[in-house]
């Protein structure tokens, strides 16, 4: 009988066994010229990037900008737990996290919409991110299990933002969406019928999340932007009935889990555009502490029907706190066709001390990028530009210990996680 409640458990582990809690653009950005110059682009997006970084930033443009663009990362993540040898003895032991390089592709689009004389007053922008080798991923992992929750599994879902922008004069005003999906299913298992009445769904719902953001250009060159963007999350829910024998009453039960993407952000930035230099930069606060550990929450319902609960397993607080996050970044072009950029940013850790149950490892991250930009008209060529940008985040390194002796969790009687994430990419734009 137990063998059998353990297989149909683990048909509920079919639907976690990928990865969650991704953001590409929340984690490196959009488009490279604005990586290369460190992320800092709410005062300065003016194409399609505008969607993410300050839809009022569509008011910006002078025409339609297609674009495409790549990024490959690989982190090099190392986590130092602890395990018992046959002899009893606490061993320690430093192991690499998400040793694998991975990548995404973006397409973005943005244009002025045709009103005649008023035909620069009206701006639409749309932008779609996507894992290379996926669309859409989801792990839920277990509380004592020592990862980077921010930097291992939060790049590989598909990213879809869409933006209205109004401009009069010198003052911008944009708002968009920001989608994700959510999951719904549900497992109907019958072991005294063979596959006669076995069956399984899932359902993928999208959730949005506004974003509304101001830029004003007071005078010529200078912008400034005030962007807020809505938290949004993947939802995960999968009930599952079990009908073992004759003899019991079936085994229900739901597995939940319920993750926050991106939370609550505000963002004021500012630009200034001269004929051979450019700099931007940004102060980010994000509000983590409405955050939820990624672990399933499994609650057993009694057996006669309805929604009386017999037992509930729930994870422990994650206990994230807000933060802040600076990023700044310069352009300087010696040429018409060559642009040089480099940039820095500083995000503050969300993670507190891991002092109890969880091992979730992260520090504040600094990260240093630098980039090229070529256009095509610059030369006499047509309006076409490619942009390079190559970035390394250092995380500092955090070592936390335990105030409780636990020989069952792996953190006992400490923990400590440290390395960065590698990150280079192209974008090619085309302007109409």
């Amino acid at each position: 009988m137990f063998r059998k409640i353990l297989l149909a458990l683990s048909i509920v582990t079919v639907f976690f066994a990928q990865e969650l809690r991704a953001n590409p653009l929340d984690t490196f950005g959009l488009t490279s010229a604005n990586i290369a110059m460190g992320g800092g682009a709410t005062g300065t997006a003016d194409s399609y990037d505008a969607v993410w970084y300050n839809p009022a930033g569509l008011g910006q443009l002078d025409g339609f900008d297609f674009g495409l663009g790549t990024l490959i990362y690989r982190p090099f993540l190392k986590a130092t737990t602890h395990y018992t040898d046959e002899s009893d003895q606490r061993i320690e032991q430093t192991l690499p996290r998400a040793a694998v390089t991975r990548g995404f592709l973006d397409v973005g689009l943005a244009s002025p919409i045709p009103l005649g004389k008023y035909d620069r007053s009206l701006f639409w922008g749309v932008n779609i991110t996507f894992p290379i080798g996926s669309i859409y991923a989801i792990r839920e992992r277990p509380a004592t299990e020592a990862y980077f929750p921010f930097l291992e599994d939060r790049n590989r879902r598909i990213v879809l933002n869409a933006a209205l922008a109004f401009r009069w004069n010198w003052l911008m005003i944009g708002a968009g969406l920001s989608m994700l999906p959510n999951v719904y299913g549900g497992v109907d298992v019958d072991f005294t019928k063979d596959a006669q009445a076995n069956q399984a769904t899932v359902d993928v719902k999208m959730n949005l999340a506004p974003v509304v953001g101001i830029m004003v250009e007071p005078i010529e060159g200078l912008t400034i932007g005030f962007n807020w963007r809505c938290a949004n999350n993947t939802y995960i829910s999968i009930p599952v009935t079990a009908i073992l024998s004759q003899k019991i009453e079936p085994v229900r039960l739901k597995v939940t889990a319920y993750d926050y993407s991106t939370p609550h952000q505000i963002a004021l930035g500012a630009g200034y555009k001269a004929d051979k230099y450019r700099v931007s930069g940004d102060i980010t606060y994000s509000f983590y502490s409405s955050f939820n550990l990624s672990t399933p929450e499994v609650t057993l319902f009694d057996a006669g029907g309805g929604d009386k609960v017999v037992q509930q397993i729930l994870p422990p607080s994650a206990g994230f706190k807000n933060t802040f996050a600076v990023r700044f970044g310069g352009e300087y072009s010696p040429l018409k066709a060559l642009a040089i950029r480099a940039g820095f940013g500083w995000v503050q850790s969300p993670v507190p001390a891991q002092t109890g149950v969880t091992n979730l490892l992260d520090g504040d991250r600094f990260t240093g990028s630098f980039g090229l930009g070529f256009d095509a008209a610059g030369v006499g060529g047509p309006p076409i530009s490619i942009d390079f940008h190559l970035a390394y985040g250092w995380i500092l390194e955090n070592r936390d210990a335990k105030t409780a002796v636990n020989l069952d969790n792996p953190g006992y009687p400490y923990v400590s996680g440290k390395g960065g994430v590698l990150n280079s990419g192209l974008t090619f734009k085309v302007r109409f």
